[in-house]
C-alpha cells in the first residue's frame, strides 16, 4: 500500500516536473523570439516607412527647388540690355512679378556683370549696391552663365539665415549680362516649411542637410535651422549619410538621442533629406509588449505548476484504469459500446451513468450530425458569398472555402483567430468591438451594408456583408457573417466613370469633366471675387508627325504634351483634353484684380509655351523590333482669357479663348494672346 502511494507520488511529481520544464522552455523560447522578431520585423518596417517619408520630402524639395529655378529663368528671359540698362524700369519689373514674391520671402535682386546689385524687390532689404562676387557661387552664375542653388548661410545684407538661388540674364547673343536671384530666408515661413512640418510621428522629425558645409538648412525643430553637424569621424553613420548613402540605420544623433534615420538625397542641390524617429518612440510599444508577455510568462508557469499538480493528484490514480479502457474503444465513426465498470466507487458511478447517456447520445450525435452536415456543406460549398462564425468575443469558428478565396486566410489559419485580427483594418477596430458588445446585450444584429474589410496581405476588399445571430438553446450566441465580394462591382464603376469624365489616351479630364470643373471655378469666382484664367492651345505642327509616323507616334507626343502640361501648373488648376491636340488649361484664384491676374495668367502661359516648345524625343516600340526614337519640334498657339463669375457664360468663356489662340496661330505660331474684353451683349 505504502509502496503504491509512493509510486502513484513519485510518478506525479515526475510528471509534474517534466511537463512543467517543457512548459517553462516553450514559452520562454517563444516569448523571447517572438520579442526579438517583432523588433527586427518593427525596425524593418519602421525603416521602410521612413525612406518613404524621406523620399517624399526630398522629392517634394526637388519639385520646389526646380520651379522656383524655372520662375527664375522665365523672368531671366524677359529682361533685355535696354532693361538692364535702366535700373529704375528693371525694379519696376521685378515689384510688378508678385509671382517672384509668392515664391521668395526675401524677395530677388539683379546685379550687373560685374557683380552690383541695381534693382531689388523689395527695396526694404537694402540690397541694392551689394556686389555679388564676394559671394563664390553667385560670381560662377555671372562668369560662368550656370543656374545654382546656392549653401545656406546667413545674408550678408538681412543677417539672417537664407538659402540663395541665381540665374543668369543673357542677351540675344546669349552673353551674360547680369544675373536674377531669389533669396529665401529660413527663419521666417517659406518653401520648405510646408514639406517639413508634416512630420506624422509624436517625436522625431524631418531634417534638410547641406551635407557639404556640415549644415541643417531647416528641420521640424525650427532652433537646428543652420546648425553644424559634429566634424567627420565623431559619428561613422552620419558621416555615411553625409557621404551620399540613401538607407536606415540607428545611432546617436548630435543632440545624443538614439534614433532610426533614414535620408534621400534631393538631385537639383545635392542636399539630403532625413526622416527621423528616435527607438524609444520606435521600440516602446516591444517594450511594453516585452514587459507584458514576461509577466504573462511569469503567471502561466505557477498557474500551470499549480494546476498540473493538482490535477494529476486528484484525477490520475482513479482514473488511470478507466483512462486504458476508453483508449481501447473503436475510433471514431465506429459504434461507441458501454464502458466496463470495474467497482462501484465514484469513478464507477461515474462511468455508469456515462453509460446511461450514451445510448441517448448517440442517437443525438448522429442526428447533430447529419444537421450539421447539411449546413456545413450549403456553407462551405456556397459559391461567391463568403461565410464566417464568430464567437461573441470575435474568436473565429467557421470560415468556408469562399472566405478563404476572399480573405486569403486559409481555413487552418482562420480557424482559432480573431476577427479584429484578420479581417478589420486598425481604424475599424474599436467600432466593430462595441457593435459586437453591443450585439451581446441586445440579441440583435447589426444591419447588412457595405464595408471596406482587410486580406491577408493587407490589401483592402469591398464586401457587402450581411450578419446573422444564432441563439441555441443553453449554448453561446455565434455570429454568423455573409460577404459578397463587391471589387468587380466598383471596378466596373470606376471604369465607367473614368470613360465618361476621362480622356483614355492622356488620363486628362475630358470635355464633360472640365464644364463640370469651369462651373466650380466660375462659383468660387462669385462667392470670393477673385479672377480665374482659360486658355486654349492648339499644337501648331502636329498634323506632320502624324503623317510622317503615324498615329502611334502622334499618340505619344500628345501623351507627353499632356505631362508637360500639368507640370507646369498647380494642383487645384485642371489641364484638360478638348480633342485631336487642343487643349485646354484653367488656373483658379488668381487675384481679386483683373491686371494682376492677366499678368499671373501670362507667366503661366509663358511657361506653358515655353515647355511645349522644347523639343520632343519619342521612344517608339514595335515588337520584334528595337526601340527607335523620333524627334520632333512642335509648337503651340495658345489664347488666354481672364475672367470672374458675373462676365459671361461657359460657353462664351470658350469661345473667347478659342478665338484668342486663333488670334495667336495668325500672329505666326509658338505665341501668346489675350482676349481683350469689350462690352457683354444684351
Amino acid at each position: 500500500m505504502h509502496w503504491n502511494l509512493f509510486q502513484q507520488r513519485s510518478i506525479k511529481t515526475r510528471v509534474t516536473l517534466f511537463t512543467l520544464v517543457i512548459f517553462v522552455c516553450s514559452v520562454w523560447t517563444v516569448a523571447f523570439y517572438a520579442s526579438r522578431m517583432l523588433r527586427d520585423d518593427m525596425q524593418q518596417l519602421l525603416g521602410e516607412q521612413q525612406r518613404t517619408a524621406a523620399g517624399s520630402l526630398a522629392a517634394g524639395v526637388n519639385d520646389d527647388l526646380g520651379d522656383r529655378l524655372q520662375a527664375l529663368e522665365a523672368i531671366a528671359a524677359q529682361i533685355t540690355p535696354a532693361l538692364m540698362s535702366n535700373p529704375k524700369a528693371l525694379q519696376s519689373v521685378l515689384e510688378e512679378r508678385p509671382v517672384l514674391h509668392t515664391l521668395f520671402n526675401a524677395g530677388v535682386t539683379v546685379g550687373t556683370p560685374d557683380g552690383t546689385a541695381i534693382a531689388d524687390a523689395p527695396q526694404s532689404n537694402g540690397r541694392l549696391g551689394l556686389n555679388f562676387l564676394q559671394i563664390a557661387y553667385l560670381a560662377n552664375t555671372l562668369k560662368e552663365g550656370k543656374s545654382v542653388i546656392g549653401p545656406p548661410g546667413v545674408g550678408p545684407v538681412l543677417k539672417k539665415p537664407v538659402v540663395t538661388m541665381g540665374v543668369p540674364i543673357r542677351n540675344p547673343l546669349g552673353t551674360v549680362i547680369g544675373a536674377l536671384v531669389g533669396v529665401t530666408r529660413l527663419d521666417l515661413p517659406n518653401f520648405l516649411d510646408k514639406r517639413i512640418q508634416n512630420f506624422h510621428g509624436r517625436t522625431g522629425g524631418y531634417l534638410l542637410v547641406a551635407p557639404l558645409q556640415r549644415l541643417v538648412i531647416t528641420a521640424s525643430d525650427k532652433s537646428r535651422v543652420l546648425e553644424m553637424l559634429p566634424a567627420a569621424g565623431v559619428s561613422p553613420t552620419l558621416d555615411r549619410f553625409i557621404d551620399g548613402y540613401e538607407g536606415s540605420d540607428v545611432f546617436i544623433n548630435p543632440v545624443g538621442v538614439k534614433v532610426l534615420a533614414s535620408t534621400k538625397t534631393v538631385a537639383l542641390s545635392g542636399w539630403y533629406a532625413a526622416a527621423i524617429l528616435p527607438t524609444a518612440e520606435v521600440f516602446a510599444p516591444i517594450e511594453d509588449l516585452q514587459k507584458r508577455m514576461l509577466l504573462a510568462t511569469l503567471a502561466l508557469t505557477m498557474v500551470a505548476t499549480g494546476l498540473t499538480w493538482w490535477i494529476l493528484r486528484r484525477e490520475i490514480s482513479p482514473l488511470l484504469d478507466a483512462a486504458n479502457t476508453l483508449a481501447k474503444l473503436p475510433t471514431a465513426g465506429h459504434p461507441m459500446q458501454a464502458l466496463p465498470i470495474a467497482q462501484n466507487d465514484e469513478v464507477g458511478r461515474l462511468i455508469g451513468g456515462f453509460n446511461r447517456l450514451l445510448e441517448t447520445l448517440s442517437q443525438r450525435e448522429r442526428e447533430l450530425q447529419d444537421s450539421e452536415e447539411r449546413f456545413r456543406t450549403l456553407m462551405e460549398k456556397i459559391p461567391g458569398v463568403a461565410v464566417q462564425g464568430y464567437a461573441m468575443d470575435g474568436t473565429v469558428t467557421f470560415w468556408n472555402a469562399a472566405a478563404e478565396h476572399l480573405y486569403g486566410y486559409s481555413a487552418a489559419e482562420a480557424l482559432g483567430g480573431n476577427l479584429l485580427e484578420l479581417i478589420i483594418p486598425p481604424e475599424m477596430r474599436q467600432g466593430v468591438a462595441d457593435a459586437m458588445q453591443q450585439m451581446t446585450q441586445t440579441r440583435e444584429p447589426i444591419p447588412a451594408g457595405e464595408l471596406m474589410l482587410q486580406t491577408k496581405s493587407g490589401a483592402r476588399v469591398p464586401v457587402f456583408s450581411s450578419h446573422a445571430l444564432l441563439r441555441p438553446p443553453g449554448q453561446p450566441l455565434e455570429l454568423f457573417c455573409l460577404d459578397i465580394d463587391l471589387s468587380e462591382t466598383k471596378r466596373a464603376q470606376e471604369q465607367v466613370r473614368q470613360l465618361a469624365f476621362y480622356d483614355p489616351l492622356t488620363g486628362l479630364p475630358n470635355r464633360r469633366l472640365l464644364g463640370d470643373r469651369l462651373s466650380q471655378t466660375m462659383a468660387a469666382s462669385k462667392r470670393s471675387g477673385v479672377f480665374a484664367a482659360l486658355m486654349f492651345l492648339d499644337l501648331d505642327n502636329f498634323k506632320p508627325l502624324n503623317d510622317a509616323h503615324g498615329h502611334g507616334v502622334g499618340d505619344l507626343l500628345l501623351i507627353e504634351v499632356a505631362r508637360r502640361l500639368c507640370a507646369c501648373v498647380r494642383e487645384m488648376d485642371t489641364v484638360a483634353r478638348f480633342g485631336g491636340d487642343e487643349f485646354v488649361v484653367m488656373l483658379g484664384e488668381l487675384h481679386n484684380g483683373r491686371a494682376e491676374s492677366t499678368e499671373q495668367a501670362r507667366v503661366v502661359a509663358e511657361k506653358v509655351r515655353a515647355s511645349l516648345a522644347a523639343p520632343y524625343r519619342l521612344t517608339v516600340a514595335i515588337a520584334g523590333q528595337p526601340d527607335s526614337t523620333v524627334e520632333h519640334h512642335c509648337t503651340a498657339s495658345i489664347g488666354v482669357v481672364v475672367f470672374s463669375n458675373h462676365e459671361s457664360t461657359q460657353a462664351n468663356i470658350l469661345q473667347w479663348a478659342d478665338a484668342a489662340m486663333y488670334q495667336a496661330k495668325d500672329a505666326g505660331r509658338n505665341t501668346i494672346r489675350f482676349h481683350v474684353p469689350g462690352p457683354t451683349p444684351l
